[in-house]
């Protein structure tokens, strides 16, 4: 009935998001329209390491499998994944603190705010409804606790093939997000510590390394072709331009103000305007991965950003790891979290659960190593509920003590429905509501882009949910000069850039989407100028406007008379 409850409260929510399309959340779709045309895993015209491919993968496989429409499956399966995930994590409550606990803090999970919609509504965070790969990797990651725990409890072929079953969630749940692996190598590091082993040591350590093994098989090819890509061993193609970032990042999240100096080293392109400086955007043999981490580290330093990753002093990261502790929670649930962490437990793992003791250990790493954030710690919520139950119940008897006839399924029933109507609110808002429209004039915009442009013909958009709704061939616009711009482009073999006001633009926009084209001589030109000069001159370029294509402002990047004197962009 809970996991009933949680999959209409979800579902009513994600489908109150209308056309608008997140930022990750429109990479994944086009990643998955680009398999489902036979282009494989990539993204920006090259293959894609950064995001892990799981999301789009079986976001494809349901929409070729079912008949729906890329955004309906993907929202589906996210739908279904965050009410499913309420089993694993009811049953690990249950191992470790009772079914009473068990069952209150699944209530809770219904409608905790972090989890409806992927974005707490009573914090500064976002207020998009969201939804991206996080319900698809709650749901795999604590399946492979679930299971794993419940192989510690069988007994011969039963026990080993459950921990092989694990180790396939598991790698599923990396293949989602890199992070799971982490967070289950901790995992398993304490089930080793003393008070937390429930078998001898060597047939626990033969069910983890058969999930292990089975872990290899499935996730070794994705490992593989990282190390390929990026010429090392690691979990993600995101970690390091995350890591040396991370400082900006972090400021960025605390102050809009270094919004122009995220987006120009991010974004940015090389001295000689022939790649994208960030891996983030794709690998190229043509550009390999260390000179590009090299030029985007020397990018971020020259906005005066270190690229340690050590954001600040520890103690301002231990103010904002608190900070966003506070946002998984909000402040009817904080409550009941705080006073359940003081109950007295008889011993460690009834106290901190392997499940609660390794989300926390893997969030302080993170928060150490690369930067705090509240939807990367989203893994804490099942730990917070564990708690909130405990207090939920304290709460319960404190009251009856004093003549009160309440029972303890109360006070959980009415902070969901706080937590429910609240997100409810904020959905129905002005804020959600114009990203809806936003998301349906994005949607008109590129579908008659898209009636009118060349098939296959590659564009730079600023947003990629443009390029989805339009099924156009995506290209990450840099964020440079016009000049550098058309370069680029040049040289990439793209001649139409799609500018919607509201994001980054070369030019200034009085319209809300600009269309520009490119004249064949000029990219003639470009062409001719070789990519590996840092320092180079463009031919003078004139923007002059043109007859409006499809109904868009059209403006042609054309040759200037060399006498022309023009501004400085």
């Amino acid at each position: 009935m809970l996991v009933l409850g949680a999959l209409l409260v979800r579902g009513s929510v994600y489908a109150l998001r209308g056309d608008y399309l997140g930022w990750d959340e429109a990479l994944y779709l086009l990643m998955a329209q680009n398999i489902l045309d036979g282009s494989g895993v990539t993204l920006n015209g090259l293959p894609h390491v950064a995001l892990s491919p799981f999301v789009a993968v079986v976001t494809a496989l349901v929409s070729r499998v079912s008949g729906l429409e890329l955004l309906t499956a993907h929202r589906s399966l996210m739908t279904l994944a965050a009410a499913s995930f309420l089993i694993p994590v009811w049953y690990l409550m249950r191992l470790h603190a009772g079914e009473h606990v068990a069952r209150i803090g699944a209530l809770l999970l219904v409608g905790w705010p972090a989890l409806i919609d992927m974005a707490p509504k009573l914090g500064p965070m976002w207020r998009n409804l969201y939804a991206g790969s996080e319900p698809l990797f709650l749901a795999l990651l604590f399946a492979s606790f679930a299971i794993g725990e419940a192989a510690l409890r069988q007994r011969g072929p039963r026990r080993y093939g459950l921990s092989a079953l694990a180790g396939v969630s598991l790698a599923f749940g990396f293949l989602t997000r890199p992070e799971a692996v982490v967070i289950a190598a901790v995992y398993a590091a304490i089930r080793f510590l003393p008070g937390y082993q429930i078998e001898r040591p060597r047939v626990h350590a033969a069910a983890i390394g058969v999930a292990a093994t089975a872990f290899l098989l499935v996730a070794g090819p994705h490992l593989v072709h990282l190390r390929q890509a990026t010429g090392s061993w690691t979990l993600s193609g995101r970690y390091e331009p995350a890591r040396l970032s991370a400082d900006l990042y972090q400021d960025l999240v605390r102050d809009d103000r270094h919004m122009g100096a995220y987006l120009r080293t991010w974004w940015a392109l090389d001295p000689g305007h022939s790649y994208l400086v960030n891996p983030y955007w794709g690998v190229d043999a043509a550009a390999p991965v260390e000179r590009r981490l090299t030029q985007f580290a020397q990018a971020i330093e020259a906005e005066g950003h270190d690229t340690s990753g050590a954001s600040g002093t520890g103690l301002k990261r231990f103010a904002i790891y608190f900070a966003a502790l506070w946002m998984l929670t909000g402040p009817f649930y904080l409550l009941f979290v705080l006073v359940g962490f003081t109950r007295r437990e008889t011993d460690m793992q009834n106290r901190f659960p392997p499940f609660v003791l390794a989300a926390f250990v893997a969030s302080w790493l993170t928060a150490w190593q690369i930067f705090v954030l509240p939807r990367f710690f989203l893994y804490l919520v099942p730990a917070l509920a564990l708690w909130g139950a405990r207090g939920v119940i304290l709460a319960a008897g404190f009251v009856r003590a004093r003549g009160l006839n309440v029972p303890d399924r109360l006070i959980p029933v009415a902070l969901t429905v706080v937590g429910i109507v609240l997100t409810g609110r904020v959905a129905l808002t002005s804020e959600p509501a114009s990203l809806r429209q936003v998301g349906m004039d994005n949607r008109l915009a590129a579908e008659q882009l898209a009636a009118v442009l060349p098939p296959n013909e590659p564009v730079f958009t600023w947003h990629p949910r443009l390029a989805f709704w339009g099924h156009l061939d995506w290209r990450a616009l840099p964020v440079a000069s016009l000049d550098a711009v058309a370069h680029y482009g040049a040289l990439r073999g793209v001649r139409f850039f799609f500018l919607a006001r509201g994001g980054y633009s070369p030019v200034e926009l009085t319209a809300p989407y600009v269309l520009l084209t490119m004249d064949p001589e000029v990219a003639s030109r470009l062409r001719r100028i070789s990519s590996r000069d840092s320092v180079h001159e463009h031919p003078p370029l004139e923007l002059a406007p043109v007859e409006p294509i499809a109904g868009f402002p059209t403006g042609r990047i054309g040759l200037a008379p060399d006498s022309v004197v023009r501004p400085a962009p």
